[in-house]
């Protein structure tokens, strides 16, 4: 097998067997409609408006671009917003436990079991409460023990104080930052924007029905094309929508490292 058809083959592969199935299937409706129509001479009524025809499919392409790419721009900014949050937020956690080090075992330890039990929760659990739009109430509440754990310390000395100072600095920074990535997890998409986007896709579909191809091979070619790009677009879409579930998501593996972080 060449390179290009590796390529090809795992491109392919990314989009689930499930999405490819439904896709091959309306392919097969859609063509065989466009042949009956064809063949029953229906696009021959439009012979003297292909001009027309094609001129609309045009501008009505480049509405729907101008939107594909505004709605892409949306999802991927909250996509990328969720996977910094991600980052900052058990980045903090890891500093928790690290500048912790410094505090004696018996005052540290129920930091790192806080800081562990919570992480765990995120791993285990999170991911698909968050996938539905939910929140766990569970874990705010192991959250809350992450911070009950740093302001139950008990300072003795000047030099405790300033490290209790900075774990507590640290523990508002991920609380923030825990705030912030349960308030862009639940955002989607406006559905009235998917649903213009949809409008406009389908749209551009409809009327290559009735552009007068003259070989009715070319027409199905033109509609199998055509489906395709706009199914594999919707896809990709609604798939980045949610960072949670689908092909792309965003990964859980920052919260799993502080499960077997060693800092002593």
């Amino acid at each position: 097998m060449s390179e290009d058809q590796t390529t090809f083959a795992t491109t392919l592969g990314v989009i689930p067997g499930a999405v490819r199935a439904r896709c091959a299937k309306i392919l097969v409706v859609l063509a065989l409609f466009y042949s009956i129509l064809w063949f029953a001479n229906f696009q021959k009524l439009f012979l003297n408006d292909a001009e027309g025809i094609g001129t609309l499919i045009q501008i009505i392409g480049t509405l729907y671009s101008v939107l594909y790419a505004f709605a892409t721009y949306v999802i991927w900014g909250q996509f990328t917003s969720v996977e910094d949050a991600i980052r900052k937020e058990s980045g903090a956690l890891k500093d928790l436990l690290l500048f912790s080090g410094r505090l004696q075992e018996t005052v540290r330890e129920p930091i790192v079991r806080a800081v562990k039990t919570y992480a765990r929760a995120v791993v285990e659990t999170e991911w698909r409460t968050l996938a539905k739009g939910e929140t766990s109430d569970k874990l705010d509440r192991l959250f809350y023990d992450v911070i009950a754990s740093v302001t139950g310390i008990k300072e003795e000395s000047d030099a405790e104080r300033a490290l209790d100072e900075k774990l507590l600095d640290i523990a508002t920074q991920a609380s923030a930052h825990r705030d912030a990535r349960l308030s862009l997890s639940v955002k989607r998409i406006p559905r009235t924007l998917l649903l213009f986007v949809s409008l406009t896709a389908c749209t551009i579909l409809f009327l290559l029905f009735f552009y007068p191809f003259r070989n009715v091979g070319l027409g199905i070619l033109s509609i199998a094309i055509t489906t395709t790009l706009l199914l594999f677009a919707y896809f990709v879409l609604t798939d980045l929508d949610n960072p949670f579930e689908g092909t792309w998501n965003v990964s859980v593996d920052p919260f799993g490292v502080l499960l077997g972080a060693r800092f002593r």
